[in-house]
């Protein structure tokens, strides 16, 4: 596969390009928060970071992985890491555009064409047009992404096939305008919800359902507290490394460039050796847990319905138009 003969390449690239890095440089020790489960996707992509940390820079760097919300929730870790308080978080880039308003564009529905297209816009101009307007308004240094993959819609109860049944359902959404607006247009009541406690608004009925990954489904056991799942693949999940920038500025330049070449390869295996795989392995596991995978009966309604959401985004978030036409490309 074309995707999966690159991982082997840009790991000999990674680690001939670091292997000769000075012994004598004084050792750094870093401390990685995410708010994901213990051995999924996430927290996957966080221990091979912290491997490929001690494996390219001869132990010279350390990486400690806190999971699960231990130092704080998504937003939380993130407003920490600007703070300086925390080293480096994984967080969903939409999250950051309290800190860029463009980053909100990498949520929008319906933008990205499939794997291939997504990897590529986000190692090109767009993604590192991204980390420079990151680190230019904020105290944040964006090292580099990892993507979790397309985005469906689970529930408690059998699910909705038309926009007609989404009308007045509670849907989970995060503190953020673009899932609240797309709920909306889709005529769904905006219900806001931590990642960390979807399990149990699930659970008790604060929520009827909520989008997430088919994989990060597995991952969360959602198929514990839900019945079904609608294939809409509306939106495309990626994450990012976010490092404190004071403590990024206070490395050398050598260092500086070996954590941006720790998060590529990080990204590469784990996009290439995990996600994708997962991906395409997850319905076949929910459904064998119970959970009934169906189909929208017309998805041009969805996409029609959600089509205006690109606009309201760039209206919202000056500077948004131009990584619209990035993504088009």
């Amino acid at each position: 596969m074309k995707l999966r003969s690159i991982v082997a390449t840009t790991a000999i690239a990674v680690l001939s390009s670091v292997c000769a890095f000075g012994s004598a440089a004084l050792a750094e020790t870093f401390r990685l928060a995410h708010h994901h489960a213990v051995g999924g996707q996430v927290d996957t992509a966080a221990k091979k970071f912290a491997e490929f940390a001690k494996e390219l820079s001869n132990g010279e760097i350390t990486v400690m992985v806190f999971p699960g919300a231990q130092l704080g929730q998504e937003r939380e870790a993130l407003d920490l890491v600007n703070q300086g308080a925390i080293d480096i978080s994984i967080t969903s880039t939409p999250i950051l555009d309290k800190l860029y308003p463009p980053m909100a564009t990498t949520s929008a529905p319906g933008v990205f064409k499939g794997w291939e297209h997504a990897r590529s816009v986000y190692k090109g101009e767009h993604g590192q047009g991204l980390i420079a307007g990151v680190r230019e308004n904020s105290d944040v240094e964006v090292l580099g992404f990892i993507h979790l993959g397309f985005r469906d819609l689970m529930f408690k109860g059998d699910a909705p096939t038309t926009l007609a049944g989404m009308n007045g359902l509670r849907m989970r959404s995060p503190e953020n305008f673009v899932w609240i607006r797309m709920f909306e247009l889709m005529g769904a009541k905006p219900t806001p919800v931590t990642w960390g406690e979807v399990y149990t608004a699930m659970q008790t009925g604060v929520a009827q359902g909520f989008d997430t990954s088919a994989a990060a489904a597995i991952d969360m056991k959602f198929n514990e507290v839900t019945n079904s799942l609608l294939k809409t693949q509306h939106m495309f999940g990626s994450m990012l490394f976010a490092m404190s920038k004071t403590k990024f500025d206070a490395l050398s330049p050598e260092k500086q460039e070996m954590m941006r070449k720790i998060a590529a390869a990080t990204g590469d295996y784990v996009d290439l050796e995990v996600n994708i795989p997962a991906e395409k392995a997850a319905y076949g596991k929910l459904e064998q847990a119970g959970i009934k995978i169906v189909e929208p009966a017309n998805p041009d309604e969805w996409r029609a319905v959600l089509d205006p959401l690109k606009k309201e985004i760039a209206e919202r978030n000056p500077g948004s138009d131009k990584f619209f036409e990035l993504l088009g490309k």
